[in-house]
């Protein structure tokens, strides 16, 4: 005996399943697709590097002053301008050099992210990568020292952009001479703004 059902009670078969036809799939792939185009030429890579590039100075900086405090020495940052890197150096008998029981750490920036000189500079110091009105050279690098009351030798600025030729991408660090205080600028619409918002 065949059984027969009604199409009209609850409108499916017993074991139909349920499911996307290709055409479907075809076309959430095709808007995902489109979606993807419009969105991936606004996402700027080179400022999630320079964004990296950044936090690594400040977290050398960073270091550098509180070291400086907790350890009661001098604690000093260089800069090693063309090869992309900095030198902390925890200076305890406080004679400006890294002797061999010193402890001394280099920290490199990212791929794509150099020091350099700004399109115009924070404050009145000169355009530079690294620049600061009093800054020491140590082994031929700019250094800055942080002592062991939380001051620091000079005021700094530290300029970091990528390596394509856009001011856009420049962000800088500035540090107080009489705090060690650090405070972070983005370069926006020609002007240096305070906090990168």
């Amino acid at each position: 005996m065949t059984q027969i059902w009604n199409r009209s009670r609850k409108g499916a078969l017993p074991h139909e399943v349920r499911g996307f036809s290709i055409f479907e799939l075809l076309v959430v792939v095709s808007i995902i697709s489109i979606l993807a185009a419009v969105a991936l030429p606004r996402l700027n890579l080179h400022q999630f590097r320079v964004d990296a590039g950044i936090r690594v100075v400040q977290s050398a900086l960073q270091q550098g002053a509180r070291f400086a405090v907790q350890r009661q020495h001098d604690v000093y940052v260089s800069f090693d301008v063309p090869g992309k890197r900095l030198l902390i150096v925890d200076d305890k008998n406080n004679d400006g050099s890294a002797a061999a029981d010193e402890k001394t750490q280099w920290r490199s920036l990212e791929d794509g992210v150099r020091f350099a000189a700004p399109p115009s500079a924070i404050g009145g110091n000169p355009l530079a990568a690294v620049a600061g009105s009093n800054l020491r050279m140590i082994n031929g690098l700019p250094t800055i020292i942080f002592r062991r009351d939380g001051a620091a030798s000079t005021d700094l600025q530290v300029y970091i952009t990528s390596t394509r030729p856009d001011p856009r991408d420049f962000k800088a660090l500035s540090v107080t001479r009489s705090t060690g205080h650090l405070d972070f600028y983005a370069y926006r619409a020609g002007a240096w703004v305070r906090g990168g918002v």
